[in-house]
C-alpha cells in the first residue's frame, strides 16, 4: 500500500489517487503569493531610514517607489506607541477635524502611494499588510484605492471606534482587474484621525501577482480586530 502525506494535511491517506487530489486542495490552500514588492517599514529590516523594500520582482516589475500624500502630517518610520518595540510606519493627518472620516482622507490628501512599474506587463492580484492604532482615542480608519479608476472605488476599508485595542494586526485582500497592466499604477493607502498627534501604523506591505487561496476554495479578503503585543491607552 502507497502512503502519500503532505504536510498540512490531517493524517496519512492509503489511496494514492486521493492523496495526490488531497494534497493540492489543502497545500495550495496553504500556498503562498508570489511577491512582487514588499515594504517591511522597519529600521532593523533595511537599515536605510525604513523606506526601503526587501522583495523585489526584477523579471516583473521596472520600478517601485513610496512618497506621501501632501497632506500627511506625519510619516515616518519609528518605534510604535502602543509596545515601545515595535518597527512601524507611523502616519497621521496634517490638520486636526473633529469626527473625520474617509472624506477628509480623501480632501486632504491623507494618504501613502504606491507606485509599481512594468517592465512589460504585470498582475497585481492581492495585497497584504500590518496594521495598528497607534492609540485608542477616537475612530480610526484607512482603505486603499487605485489610479485605474481615479481613485473613486475602495479595494479595501477598515474602520474601528474608539477605545479599540492596540497591536498589529493583519489584513489580506484580493483586487480585481489589476492584470495584464502596462506602465504603471498608484495605490493610495488613506488614513483617517482626528487630529497629527492620533496615528494610522503600518508594517509589512506587500504586492501580490497571485491570488490569496483559503480553505474551501474561497477568496480572502481578511482583517483581524484583536490586537497583540502590550497595550496602553494613548491618546
Amino acid at each position: 500500500m502507497t502512503r502519500n502525506r503532505c504536510r498540512r494535511c490531517p493524517g496519512w491517506i492509503a489511496n494514492p489517487i486521493l492523496a495526490a487530489a488531497a494534497a493540492i486542495v489543502a497545500c495550495s490552500a496553504g500556498a503562498s503569493a508570489s511577491v512582487l514588492v514588499k515594504y517591511p517599514f522597519n529600521n532593523n529590516n533595511d537599515g536605510s531610514n525604513g523606506f526601503a523594500y526587501t522583495t523585489f520582482d526584477s523579471s516583473v516589475l521596472s520600478n517601485a517607489s513610496v512618497t506621501a500624500g501632501s497632506g500627511l502630517g506625519q510619516y515616518s518610520v519609528g518605534t510604535d506607541s502602543w509596545s515601545g518595540t515595535t518597527q512601524v510606519l507611523k502616519t497621521g493627518p496634517g490638520s486636526s477635524i473633529a469626527g473625520a472620516d474617509a472624506n477628509d482622507a480623501v480632501s486632504n490628501s491623507w494618504y501613502v502611494e504606491f507606485t509599481l512599474t512594468a517592465n512589460s506587463s504585470m498582475d497585481i492580484r492581492s495585497i497584504e499588510l500590518d496594521w495598528s492604532r497607534g492609540g485608542t482615542t477616537g475612530t480610526r480608519g484607512w482603505f486603499v484605492r487605485s489610479s485605474l479608476d481615479g481613485y473613486t472605488s475602495d479595494l479595501y476599508s477598515n474602520q474601528t471606534p474608539a477605545g479599540t485595542s492596540e497591536g498589529l494586526q493583519h489584513a489580506a485582500f484580493d483586487i480585481g482587474g489589476h492584470t495584464g497592466l502596462s506602465g504603471f499604477v498608484d495605490f493610495r493607502l488613506y488614513i483617517y484621525t482626528s487630529s497629527f498627534g492620533r496615528y494610522m501604523d503600518f508594517q509589512n506591505v506587500q504586492f501580490n501577482s497571485t491570488a490569496l487561496a483559503v480553505p474551501g476554495g474561497g477568496i480572502a479578503a481578511l482583517g483581524g480586530l484583536a490586537g497583540v503585543g502590550r497595550r496602553r491607552r494613548r491618546s
